[in-house]
């Protein structure tokens, strides 16, 4: 299917070629094929519903109830449902922390009452066909006689409060993040980040895990969270910030240095990169994509070379020159990671200029 794609390829002028690349970007699926998300805090095993966050659902609460007009009890429902939570435990964490006041309680409505002023007061026994004349201290109890805060459970002042000011981290993460990492690492990161450009944000908490990858020499980590940054830009129409995480994992993929032990599993270039470089070729051309290759190349500050800068640099160029895919992989394979007499080498004044 490959050969075909490109001798067809071959055969159109740029302009084409584009476009039918783009038809093929559209039936494509780019998403990373994983059985569970990336966690700092848990590499290895995380713990049952660490991704059930009381911010997460506390906040989605509030919003059905807020900006969907939901009544208290089928927000319950629905939220309940959507994290798998116990309704009845739900319920009383609400009311427990106050993000909920129950008519009954009338110290709880008193104090609630407070954060209004006397005309929002009169406005709501207006609404209500109530007298909304007299003393503060008549208007206040009239409304808690009447109920009229909630039927039997109303929102409180902190629910409102707490909607303001977790909008935008949710948000965030929703939009951006949560198909691949957990929120309470998120929210840990936002908290000491929220002053950061909102867009500038979700770059920094992704290249956190990239950075921790590299610190512990991870290979998987570094190239899956690596795709996740390529995603970002992509669908944010960034090609040259795309284009630094395609090359990125194109250079870990060639020189796997992290994974010596096991190179005979080495599966060489994943076939996003390819399929990426291609997208890129067409929008950035492909002199800026080599030039911008030895850059990211040095960036690795490589101690050991498998597959030279410059072996790399002509499987670059086979690559943009929609050489077949299976053939460039089988060629790394059976050069480099399947050759047992293959001897590592370590770089040297000689080697560092090896391009």
């Amino acid at each position: 299917m490959t050969s075909i794609v490109i001798y067809f390829f071959e055969k159109f002028s740029l302009t084409i070629k584009i476009i039918i690349y783009k038809v093929i970007l559209i039936k494509m699926d780019f998403n990373i094929d994983l059985s569970q998300k990336l966690s700092l805090k848990y590499p290895n095993r995380v713990p049952k519903d660490y991704d059930v966050s009381e911010i997460q659902y506390t906040f989605d609460f509030i919003y059905m109830v807020l900006k969907n007009d939901a009544g208290i009890e089928e927000a319950l429902k629905s939220v309940s449902y959507k994290y798998n939570l116990s309704e009845v435990h739900f319920k009383k964490y609400l009311i427990e922390n106050k993000y909920v006041l129950t008519k009954g309680n009338a110290n709880d409505a008193s104090v609630e009452l407070k954060r209004y002023n006397t005309k929002s007061l009169k406005k709501m026994l207006k609404k209500n066909g109530l007298k909304a004349s007299g003393k503060r201290q008549q208007i206040e109890k009239r409304i808690i006689e009447s109920g009229l805060l909630g039927s039997e459970e109303y929102l409180s002042s902190k629910s409102k409060i707490f909607y303001k000011n977790k909008k935008r981290r949710i948000r965030i993460f929703e939009q951006l993040l949560y198909k691949y990492y957990y929120f309470n690492e998120f929210n840990e990161f936002y908290m000491d980040n929220f002053r950061k450009k909102e867009e500038k944000i979700p770059i920094a908490f992704i290249n956190r895990h990239i950075d921790k990858a590299t610190e512990d020499e991870d290979h998987y980590m570094f190239a899956v969270n690596s795709q996740v940054m390529v995603e970002h830009f992509y669908e944010r129409g960034n090609f040259k910030g795309m284009m630094e995480h395609v090359l990125k994992i194109l250079c870990i993929n060639l020189n796997p240095v992290w994974k010596t032990d096991d190179l005979k599993n080495h599966g060489g270039i994943p076939i996003e990169t390819y399929n990426n470089l291609l997208l890129l070729k067409g929008r950035l051309g492909k002199n800026r994509i080599i030039s911008a290759y030895f850059v990211v190349w040095d960036s690795f500050n490589f101690e050991k070379i498998i597959v030279s800068k410059y072996a790399g640099y002509r499987c670059l160029k086979d690559l943009l020159n929609y050489k077949d895919y299976n053939k460039i992989n089988d060629e790394l394979y059976t050069k480099y990671y399947s050759n047992d007499d293959l001897k590592i080498k370590k770089i040297t004044q000689k080697t560092l200029f090896d391009f």
